[in-house]
């Protein structure tokens, strides 16, 4: 079969991509430059430039495939991030109506099912309830929690200060997801081993940010390894001096943290069988974060 993936050189729509060729399939990879698809193209998929929010160039990469995998992806530079996922939504939605694909996996998030949180959760909220007036297409949206790869973000502190932090509170129990494990299932979905609908992606088991750091002190040979809890000023700081995002980018971020330290960002449904991912955080510590090892 021929699928077509949205951020085919990002972290998950890489990860899609290398399995469906590794499957045998044959991929139209989208990314935003030629530059960024080199990589790509390497490994025998088709590059296809278009930016996620062109619908009549979008329309073209959708058609004539048998699926494809679509996101809207965070921009850091966006001066309104909801203004920036309406209108990816709006192209990527007429997009698929207008190329008669009728089979698509969507990365959307958890609290997916809140309208009113005050972040671009709500943004995912609105594109869903965009999706569902589409006809005649089979729609897999998959709502992963936290994920694993975030604390990476702290691999600098880790490895050269002996902590990590975030805003969430330390105490509080995630589900954390592994992106590997989010790529799987999409790739599943595509190739029709999954019902259309609705799918939470709880991670393996639910731990605090301190239980992880427990796990990281022990894989990592780090005994004196400390978690902690940053301010939401600190943090909104860190972002726009490090990672140059824009001010209202960050403000987003930043009530996205606010949302899980009050208990709104919650999952829609309790963890079951099938909404339980395969890898642990050891398991992801002993393998993404082994370059940390001391």
């Amino acid at each position: 079969m021929k699928f077509t993936i949205l951020g085919a050189t990002g972290q998950i729509g890489s990860q899609i991509t290398q399995s469906l060729l590794d499957l045998g399939h044959d991929v139209r990879a989208v990314s935003r430059s030629q530059e960024s698809l080199e990589s790509i193209l390497s490994k025998g998929a088709e590059p296809f430039v278009s930016h996620l929010d062109d619908s009549q160039k979008l329309t073209e990469a959708f058609s004539d495939v048998d699926g494809a995998f679509t996101l809207i992806p965070p921009d850091l530079s966006a001066p309104n991030v909801r203004e920036f996922m309406r209108q990816t939504s709006k192209a990527q939605a007429s997009a698929i109506k207008n190329s008669g694909i009728n089979r698509v996996a969507i990365l959307s998030s958890i609290g997916a099912h809140i309208s009113d949180n005050d972040s671009h959760i709500s943004g995912h909220y609105e594109h869903e309830q965009r999706l569902a007036t589409l006809t005649d297409v089979d729609l897999h949206i998959f709502r992963p929690d936290y994920f694993m790869e975030n604390v990476l973000f702290s691999a600098g502190t880790i490895q050269n200060m002996n902590f990590w932090s975030s805003p969430i509170k330390a105490d509080l129990p995630l589900n954390m997801t592994a992106t590997k494990d989010i790529a799987a299932n999409v790739v599943s979905a595509l190739i029709g081993e999954q019902e259309p609908g609705v799918k939470e992606l709880l991670g393996h088991e639910s731990m605090t940010c301190q239980e992880a750091t427990t796990i990281m002190a022990d894989t990592l040979n780090i005994p004196n390894l400390k978690y902690v809890e940053s301010t939401y000023e600190d943090t909104k700081n860190a972002i726009i001096q490090y990672r140059g995002a824009s001010e209202n980018y960050t403000d987003d971020l930043i009530n996205m943290y606010k949302a899980y330290n009050e208990g709104i960002l919650v999952p829609e449904h309790s963890r079951s069988v099938s909404n339980t991912t395969p890898t642990s955080f050891r398991d992801f510590t002993e393998s993404s974060l082994a370059f940390l090892k001391i």
